[in-house]
């Protein structure tokens, strides 16, 4: 049961655009700004690159650019099925492993974030996956994934406070890791005698 103000919907009535990257490998090159994403480089919200990220040209760039915005979420959909990321205007080539998911004005993108992060999301996605060895998610199934959607004033409601949450776990990370290096500090220097007690 959901609240009467909340309609269910399939995700591709509420999107401008549903697609996902590149079937074929390009043409790489040492070091650019221009990087080739996959499903593995969506990582707690963001687009991240590694040491095993690779580069391509600026003519690959604009042979295989997407018109991305603001409002993208990032999806991967074979082999790590369900990594989320926000597209923050990253010069990036997506590969087959991640679809992007544009969201129309009656869809706020962080509440959604969220909600494909959800166990009812993650419930359903899990009944679509196709493969034995390495799991794959169709694009028809992610059109066709239906949303609890509450009106859009609720949604950001919903995805502020989920942010404001988010905000606060981050900073006490930061807080934890700073009382674990003080700590070793202490060790190193109260087990040794170079403090005394």
């Amino acid at each position: 049961e959901i609240p009467e103000e909340w309609e269910v919907k399939k995700l591709q009535n509420v999107t401008d655009k549903i697609g996902d990257g590149i079937h074929s490998t390009p043409n790489y090159v040492n070091n650019s700004e221009y990087y080739f994403v996959n499903g593995n480089n969506l990582i707690n919200g963001k687009i991240i690159f590694s040491e095993n990220t690779k580069n391509v040209s600026q003519e690959e760039f604009l042979k295989y650019e997407l018109k991305l915005n603001k409002n993208t979420v990032l999806l991967s959909i074979n082999g790590t099925i369900g990594n989320v990321a926000f597209y923050n205007n990253e010069k990036i080539v997506l590969g087959k492993s991640a679809s992007y998911i544009i969201c129309n004005d009656n869809l706020d993108v962080i509440f959604f974030f969220y909600l494909l992060q959800s166990n009812i999301i993650k419930k359903y996605l899990s009944t679509q996956l196709t493969g034995t060895t390495i799991f794959n998610l169709s694009l028809g199934s992610i059109r066709n994934m239906k949303l609890y959607k509450p009106p859009l004033p609720e949604q950001q409601k919903i995805a502020t406070i989920l942010s404001n949450i988010d905000s606060k776990i981050t900073s006490q990370e930061q807080y934890k890791e700073k009382l674990e290096k003080l700590k070793k500090s202490l060790m190193q220097k109260l087990l040794t005698g170079e403090v005394r007690v």
